[in-house]
């Protein structure tokens, strides 16, 4: 990746204390705003470009995207600008201390017609939550869509919580984000569609994620065949789950990376927890070149591994 958009990314999951220090990303004190799905940073540049004294942080799971907008803020000189790789949702509850964000944007997020899919929708009743805590009293949450229905159900849900005053749904003559997606459903002779929520009253959500590092010792040998026998533990429970996907052993023997995948409340990770052999035993902790963000399931994953490796041994 281009030298002119790496200086625009972030990268939350290494930050040892969360939620993160904003003031500190940007150098400066200033009002914060959010955009979750950029897709090529059309709105993120010229809003930011508007606003030169406020600071903007973008979240997308692309890394096209990424690139893209990182070139796009690059050559409009921009400096109040942020890319992280992070699940929006997951982003904005884990990232962003209670009352610090000004506005929250959304723009055309894919609506999952299907009855079956309703759950992967955006807007729900944790996502209103989150957006009651993170945002200051007063602060604004911005959705354009050009799906009626969708733009309804996501007012009603925001009124459902008693947080929020709810303007809107609003049909946009000619105003819009100014959005590759804008630009495409008016062509085809769509309407855009906006829901706008003010905060009123604030409220309380529980993060999960934090900074620290987990690690634990093995007080006895570790044998290949054990290691092998981890492929395939796995826990489930009601908000999580975690499994051992596969082993790769260093030529050494000494150490090996287990691939591991888990599920946070629908937040899921691919890492490697590492299992090396050290001066006062093995030690099990998680790989340095994939950090995941801590979560419960993650450090549940490595105290197992342990648990499993003083087991067999």
């Amino acid at each position: 990746m281009a030298l002119e958009v790496v200086r625009y990314l972030i990268e939350p999951r290494r930050w040892v204390k969360l939620p993160g220090d904003w003031q500190a990303v940007f150098g400066r004190r200033a009002p914060l705003a959010v955009e979750i799905g950029f897709g090529n940073g059309e709105f993120l540049a010229e809003a930011a470009a508007q606003h030169p004294d406020w600071d903007f942080v973008g979240f997308e799971v692309s890394l096209t995207c990424l690139e893209k907008t990182g070139r796009r803020l690059a050559r409009r000189g921009l400096a109040n600008v942020r890319l992280a790789r992070v699940d929006g949702r997951f982003a904005l509850r884990e990232l962003f201390s209670d009352g610090s964000l000004a506005r929250v944007y959304v723009h055309f997020p894919c609506p999952w017609p299907k009855a079956r899919h309703a759950k992967r929708r955006l807007v729900n009743q944790d996502f209103v939550r989150t957006l009651a805590a993170v945002l200051e009293r007063g602060g604004v949450f911005e959705l354009n869509t050009d799906v009626d229905w969708y733009a309804f159900e996501v007012a009603d849900r925001l009124q459902a919580g008693g947080w929020f005053v709810v303007h809107g749904p609003r049909v946009l003559s000619r105003e819009g984000p100014g959005t590759r997606y804008e630009r495409k459903w008016r062509k085809q002779g769509r309407r855009v569609i906006r829901v706008l929520a003010e905060l009123r009253s604030p409220a309380e959500v529980n993060r999960i994620a934090e900074g620290k590092m987990p690690h634990a010792r093995v007080n006895a040998e570790v044998k290949r065949e054990v290691l092998y026998s981890l492929v395939g533990l796995k826990e489930v429970w009601p908000k999580g789950a975690f499994a051992i996907k596969e082993i790769l052993f260093a030529p050494d023997g000494d150490s090996a990376l287990l691939r591991a995948f888990s599920s946070d409340e629908g937040f899921q990770q691919h890492y490697f927890i590492a299992v090396a052999k050290g001066r006062r035993g093995w030690i099990v902790k998680l790989d340095g070149a994939t950090v995941p963000f801590r979560t419960p399931a993650v450090k549940r994953s490595v105290a197992a591994v342990a648990a499993a490796l003083e087991e067999s041994s």
